[in-house]
């Protein structure tokens, strides 16, 4: 299965997807990483595409052919628009706050790599709590308990 991780510079995950300047391209299989590969992120819109309404639009599907063989892209963030246009290419989308594209590949590749976009903010800010102090809360007592 092949991944995308945007990058500008190979070894920092990018902040944003479709604005840099290249891809890495992971063939993941059984848990090894079978090769990597840097895609340039030069999308090509033609004149007439400029001249609509809304370009960016064409910008997002031309970015989205550029990683069109891949099962799944994993980024820092991703606009709505953006997702969409990946989602209705078949193409899953994973949100990591992790910094280091070789640090991305190897916990994909051991299935340890957490869809941060699928985090209830409520439940983490509980877990967080809860690691800090060590157990849960208590509950207080509700006087209608008896």
């Amino acid at each position: 299965m092949k991944i995308a991780i945007p990058t500008d510079d190979g070894v920092r995950v990018a902040s944003r997807f479709w604005r840099v300047s290249s891809f890495v391209i992971a063939d993941i299989d059984a848990g090894r990483i079978r090769g990597v590969e840097r895609r340039r992120n030069s999308p090509r819109v033609s004149r007439i595409a400029r001249l609509r309404p809304d370009p960016w639009r064409d910008r997002y599907r031309a970015v989205a052919e550029i990683v069109g063989d891949c099962r799944t892209v994993i980024a820092g963030s991703i606009g709505d628009t953006m997702r969409r246009a990946l989602t209705r290419r078949g193409i899953e989308v994973v949100i990591t706050s992790e910094e280091y594209v070789d640090r991305v590949l190897a916990l994909f590749a051991l299935l340890l790599l957490r869809d941060e976009s699928r985090i209830d903010p409520e439940e983490a800010e509980i877990a967080e709590v809860t690691e800090s102090v060590g157990q849960p809360p208590d509950s207080p007592g509700d006087e209608y308990d008896a």
